[in-house]
């Protein structure tokens, strides 16, 4: 039986493993689903039960894995027609879901009025009208929030999403245009507040706070605006967890502690509810990527160890997905974890220069044939590569829950994809 505590990449012994490897085949993802609702209690906890936890499907929409923390996460954060029917297959009550993108299509917007999602995210005024249209023909009130681009941008996010001209969501100037509409529309739509997603991580406990706190008000001069309650404040998430340093990320119970005297203001005993979404901050840790060198090669003075996974598996791993975040992400050799350290460069199979999955990196010196494990890799891993690329199997899912270890999700051929 595994032991993982909590930390899946040291807790992993090599002969469970090996075991793993031997069941299933490399390479393989690995998720805790026990770690996952333990990250969920955690932000929860922090808050003090005044903010709910919606996971952000978009990190890791493996069925499995939703369903096993259903009854812990109190909504789910979706993106697509897709992850709503990943979400409906999970057992999720569609009330409890929003729905944010800056292209919802119409048919996505009909689908999400039909199965009567609880927060719609509005992001223009297109959307608008289209989601009126759509409740008026299925004879429904459609459940929405607006999403705001707040004037205030900050600078603690090292991906900022707000306070500069975007794609996502309704500039805070134009909050009074789109609410005129969402009055005159009252009829078929129920406004349920606002939504800011401001950016993406972010380690400074202060700098998230003065984010929230711009949130709350923007959401308080809308009502006292226009007379619309905001029974539901959705906070956005972007709080920072580091791939490439196990202890470095946001200090979740200081922004608690900062936030606990106006979140009570605002919740006014349970008058409106709050939420936060997060997705990479309550899923990183919970899961790992484990490859098997193939072979190794020395190139003007540089080691190489390639190994039977890469890019095309772990794109954030190799460090293209999204500007700001290449690092090493933490890795160890799993069958050799004792062995001499040496300095390396850990490389995937593609024939693309950039499929490196740890440049310089320090490790017990891999031999043919060892497991190379790369933790923080329960997001934004499988389903946010490029799986097809040079058409090498898709990666075995392996979901843990309760101590036992099972197949969430088959390895598939390109040819079964034709």
């Amino acid at each position: 039986m595994l032991t993982m505590s909590g930390d899946l990449l040291t807790d992993l012994s090599s002969a469970e493993v090996a075991d793993l490897a031997d069941r299933f085949g490399t390479p393989f993802y690995l998720y805790d689903a026990d770690v996952l609702s333990r990250r969920i209690a955690r932000v929860r906890a922090a808050f003090h039960g005044l903010a709910n936890v919606y996971f952000a499907v978009k990190a890791n929409p493996n069925l499995e894995l939703l369903r096993a923390i259903r009854d812990v996460a109190d909504g789910l954060d979706i993106s697509s027609a897709g992850e709503l029917e990943q979400a409906c297959l999970a057992g999720y009550d569609t009330d409890a879901i929003s729905f944010a993108g800056p292209a919802k299509t119409s048919e996505e917007l009909r689908a999400a009025v039909e199965k009567r999602v609880g927060a719609i995210s509005v992001e223009s005024i297109r959307e608008l009208h289209q989601i009126v249209g759509h409740a008026r023909t299925l004879g429904v009130k459609a459940g929405i929030t607006v999403r705001v681009n707040p004037n205030q941008g900050v600078k603690a996010f090292g991906m900022k999403m707000g306070g500069r001209p975007i794609q996502f969501g309704v500039d805070e100037g134009e909050i009074g245009e789109i609410m005129g509409l969402v009055g005159e529309n009252s009829d078929t739509l129920d406004f349920r507040g606002i939504h800011v997603y401001a950016g993406s991580q972010c380690f400074d406990f202060t700098g998230m706070a003065d984010c929230v706190n711009d949130t709350l008000r923007i959401a308080l001069e809308v009502e006292a605006s226009t007379g619309h309650p905001c029974r539901f404040i959705n906070l956005g998430g972007g709080f920072g967890i580091s791939h490439g340093d196990p202890e470095k990320e946001l200090d979740v119970e200081a922004l608690g502690t900062a936030l606990d005297p106006v979140l009570r203001r605002v919740t006014d005993g349970g008058r409106r509810q709050v939420a936060c979404e997060l997705g990479r901050y309550l899923a990183a840790d919970a899961g790992v990527y484990v490859t098997r060198v193939i072979s190794e090669k020395t190139s003007h003075g540089k080691s190489f160890f390639m190994v039977d996974g890469g890019l095309n598996h772990h794109l954030m791993a190799a460090g293209t997905f999204g500007t700001g975040l290449r690092t090493n992400y933490v890795l160890r050799n799993l069958t050799r974890p004792d062995a001499p350290s040496i300095k390396c460069n850990i490389a995937g199979p593609s024939c693309n220069l950039t499929d490196l999955m740890g440049v310089n990196v320090d490790v017990s010196a891999p031999e043919l044939g060892d497991l190379i494990g790369f933790g923080k890799s329960g997001s934004y891993g499988f389903t946010a590569s490029p799986f097809l690329f040079l058409g090498h199997p898709t990666p075995a899912e392996l979901i843990r829950r309760n101590g036992k270890v099972t197949l969430a999700r088959a390895p598939r051929s390109i040819t079964d994809f034709n």
